[in-house]
Formats: structure tokens, sequence, C-alpha cells
């Protein structure tokens, strides 16, 4: 899946990135790339249903993260 936002770093249990969406955020697994805090981006992955400690919305397990 390819979703389309603004990522964010919130300091919850030693860090996370959100990527904000039109239709609600998405908690990011995986690497993000330096340099792309409150930028448009476009990331590709797959759902992760697994239980999350963040509780920030749904999770999403990187594949890539492109700049907008």
């Amino acid at each position: 899946m390819t979703l389309r936002g603004t990522l964010e770093r919130r300091e919850l249990e030693g860090g996370t990135w959100i990527l904000v969406t039109p239709t609600g955020a998405w908690v990011l697994l995986g690497q993000v790339p330096a340099g792309l805090e409150g930028k448009p981006v476009e990331v590709d992955g797959d759902e992760d249903e697994g239980f999350g400690l963040f509780m920030q919305g749904r999770q999403l397990q990187v594949r890539a993260v492109r700049p907008q």
C-alpha cells in the first residue's frame, strides 16, 4: 500500500515516526530517512495488525519513504 502525508516525530517510549494523512495517523515501523520531519512524503509499506505500544494510529511496516 502507498500512503501520502506529513511525517511527525513523537517522543513516546523512546520515539516513533507518525505519518499524518487526511484519513488518519499511522505509526511507521522500520527505517525512516533522516531530514524528513514535517515534510510531505509518500510511504510504501504493509499494514501491521500486531500489538502496538504507541496507540497513535494504525501501524505500517515501511518498505520505502520518498519526499514529495
